[in-house]
């Protein structure tokens, strides 16, 4: 009998422990299937191989991809790159990519020519990229990621209204320059500066600062003669981006420095003018006196 009970027994936790085991088992298989089912294809980083981008320029873009799957490989991947107002789109009219595989847990990079529009303000945009992929049996995924593309605006600055006051001067006397500067860009410009120099006037120099989109501003210099001649003056203008990126624009006028009128010849001029007025006093004497005795002369005669 008691041999009877212990093989029941036996028996019972035999069963226990196989049934345990079994879903134990399910289980394990169940976390297993749920990880090999679910890979994830993933950007981990993007690159601008070309430099910096300018509205209107082309770019390559690199973007690194990782299967993050430890139990299976990703077959007939496809990358398709966008952005939501066209900002951004490739250079030869396919936006999409292709790649055969990808092994666990492999690290691979793809490389894709793109552009901007040229009317882009500065400032990031968005680039989309969307991507399918299948496992070892051929089930299909998808997913997204989103790339940041910094564009820059090349600085348009315009100058207009180059003016001098007197484009011949004495020597040690004074003319004023004016011009205007226009930002002509998508962008603002920075850390502005004009400065005017020759070899014929002292040099001046202005601080102008920051001009935004659209505006402009007013230069107002006054230039004093320091030598006698005919030459330029130059006039510079610099400007940096967004980015600091330095800009210079040159441009020139023609300015005549003479001597001043020597003060002896004024002298001069004076006295020669006052000879002149008592010569024409003596002549108007003599011709009042001449008058009178030819008139009384007259009287006699009738008397």
């Amino acid at each position: 009998m008691k041999t009877v009970l212990t093989k029941v027994m036996s028996a019972a936790v035999c069963t226990v422990m196989a049934v345990a085991g079994f879903s134990g088992f399910t289980s394990l298989k169940k976390d297993v299937n749920a990880a090999y089912l679910t890979p994830r294809l993933i950007v981990t980083g993007s690159e601008i191989t070309t430099g910096d981008i300018n509205a209107g320029e082309d770019f390559e873009l690199k973007v690194h991809l990782k299967n993050e799957s430890t139990a299976t490989k990703l077959y007939n991947i496809r990358l398709e790159f966008s952005s939501e107002d066209n900002e951004i789109y490739p250079v030869d009219g396919t936006n999409v990519i292709y790649v055969d595989s990808a092994d666990k847990e492999e690290e691979f990079d793809v490389t894709i020519e793109m552009a901007t529009r040229g009317d882009l303000e500065q400032k990031p945009y968005t680039l989309n990229v969307n991507y399918e992929y299948e496992d070892n049996d051929r089930n299909s995924f998808e997913d997204s990621s989103e790339i940041a593309i910094p564009v820059l605006q090349e600085p348009d600055l315009s100058l207009s209204d180059m003016k001098l006051t007197k484009h011949e001067i004495e020597l040690n006397n004074k003319t004023s320059f004016s011009m205007q500067l226009n930002n002509m860009g998508k962008g603002s410009i920075y850390n502005v500066s004009v400065s005017v120099d020759g070899d014929l006037i002292n040099d001046a120099d202005t601080v102008v600062g920051n001009i935004d989109m659209g505006d402009n501003t007013t230069v107002d210099l006054s230039l004093k003669g320091t030598a006698t001649g005919s030459g330029d003056i130059n006039i510079t203008v610099k400007y940096e981006d967004a980015d600091g990126k330095s800009y210079e624009i040159t441009k020139s006028m023609g300015l005549t420095v003479v001597e001043p009128a020597p003060v002896e010849v004024a002298e001069e001029a004076s006295s020669s003018g006052l000879a002149l007025l008592l010569v024409s006093g003596v002549v108007i004497a003599a011709v009042i006196v001449i008058v009178n005795v030819v008139r009384k002369k007259k009287e006699k005669a009738y008397a």
